[in-house]
């Protein structure tokens, strides 16, 4: 069995666009079975906070909601109690 790469030749046709618009691609099967994934994290405007072993997060208000339905409050021992 021949493993044939795949080609696929398209064009649109739109009014919105001021001539057709066309792409020949080949895509060829990579011969590594076993492919190194990369791995990111997005941490910009993580409003996820874990507190003991519960996940809540913050409201845009800035105050902590629970993330699951019945969620107990966070336990006050993890939080410095300020000085009046």
């Amino acid at each position: 069995m021949t493993k044939l790469p795949l080609h696929d030749e398209i064009t649109v046709f739109d009014h919105a666009l001021t001539r057709p618009w066309s792409v020949d691609k080949t895509f060829r099967r990579n011969p590594n079975p076993h492919p190194n994934w990369g791995q990111t994290f997005c941490t910009e405007s993580n409003v996820n906070v874990v507190i003991g072993k519960e996940n809540y997060y913050l409201s845009a208000d800035g105050y902590l909601m629970p993330a699951k339905k019945d969620q107990a409050p966070p336990d006050s021992r993890y939080f410095k109690q300020t000085q009046k």
